[in-house]
């Protein structure tokens, strides 16, 4: 009868411990500051598709291990600048920066992989007009084709085109993300993962942004290269290792117009990441700045308002 009593007791229980060991947590959406960064590959699980995005973002081709991702961004910013250039224009300049990207990432398989993103940056009622950092009407932020597989314990893959570097903090490599119009890059990029430690290698040009449609080239007169290594010690913090090489032919340094940095970078990192909600949909991701006024200094001083929408 005691027996009988027990399995009478625990048998409501039995569904409940069932449901929690089957529950496994979610997966992370996050939107990355590279967008060729994101991953969607999971959303080939139908049980894992639940926000309103998920159907562009995993979009299933004719063969195997083959799916194509779209996204997309949108930054509208107000730009309130006073006593700028030292204090020689002693009047208030304000003006609208707009921002549009677009991009597409198709999957082929197993090994080939290429990445497009379109770019768009416009500029309206600055006095003395857009600056190069403000506009370009429209053209290819990045298109490159990669070769290799990144599904491996150890893996190495090749790429090839116009392409974004950030690196670090992004003090000495980064994207350009503060002004209106980011910076890429045409050459090449050996991307790989040896143990715990990430090591990317490459050789570009930067890009020269011209105002208008797809006209966009490469500076020939600048060479870039380099080596950066990162090893993750714990969530959060991680350990650096880089080698840059600069040559730029109409320009001198000291002695040279040559430049080689070496060094190490060993502190807590933020990701660059801004996190998706995974309750349902989400368009307007972060405010990234609120109305707040710089401090005074002789370089001016400065107020910026914008908002950012991301896909």
């Amino acid at each position: 009868m005691r027996c009988f009593a027990f399995w009478v007791a625990l048998f409501p229980a039995l569904p409940l411990c069932a449901q929690v060991q089957d529950e496994s947590p979610a997966p992370v959406r996050t939107y990355n500051l590279l967008r060729e960064n994101d991953d969607w590959s999971f959303l080939a699980d139908p049980s894992q598709q639940s926000d309103v995005w998920d159907p562009i973002k995993y979009i299933p081709l004719r063969c195997e291990a083959c799916y194509v991702s779209l996204g997309g961004e949108i930054r509208e910013a107000f730009e309130q600048v006073g006593n700028d250039n030292w204090g020689k224009q002693p009047y208030s300049n304000a003006f609208l920066l707009q921002r549009y990207m677009l991009h597409s990432d198709w999957h082929l398989g197993g090994t080939f992989r290429v990445f497009i993103q379109l770019k768009s940056g416009l500029e309206d009622f600055r006095a003395g007009g857009a600056r190069p950092i403000d506009e370009k009407r429209l053209d290819f932020e990045a298109v490159f084709l990669e070769v290799g597989n990144t599904r491996k314990k150890n893996w190495a893959v090749l790429r090839v085109g116009r392409q974004e570097l950030d690196y670090g903090s992004g003090r000495l490599v980064s994207v350009r993300e503060g002004p209106n119009v980011r910076q890429s890059f045409d050459g090449a990029k050996i991307r790989s993962k040896v143990g715990a430690w990430n090591v990317d290698a490459w050789a570009v040009r930067p890009d020269l942004d011209k105002p208008g449609f797809f006209d966009n080239a490469p500076d020939h007169t600048t060479a870039f290269w380099g080596v950066y290594a990162a090893r993750p010690l714990r969530r959060g913090v991680g350990y650096d290792l880089y080698y840059l090489g600069l040559d730029r032919k109409n320009a001198t340094f000291e002695r040279a117009a040559r430049r080689l940095s070496f060094g190490t970078r060993s502190l807590p990192g933020c990701g660059g990441q801004l996190p998706r909600s995974s309750r349902g949909p989400t368009l307007i991701m972060k405010a990234l700045c609120s109305s707040e006024p710089s401090a005074p200094t002789i370089f001016g001083h400065g107020r910026s308002r914008r908002i950012l929408a991301t896909a």
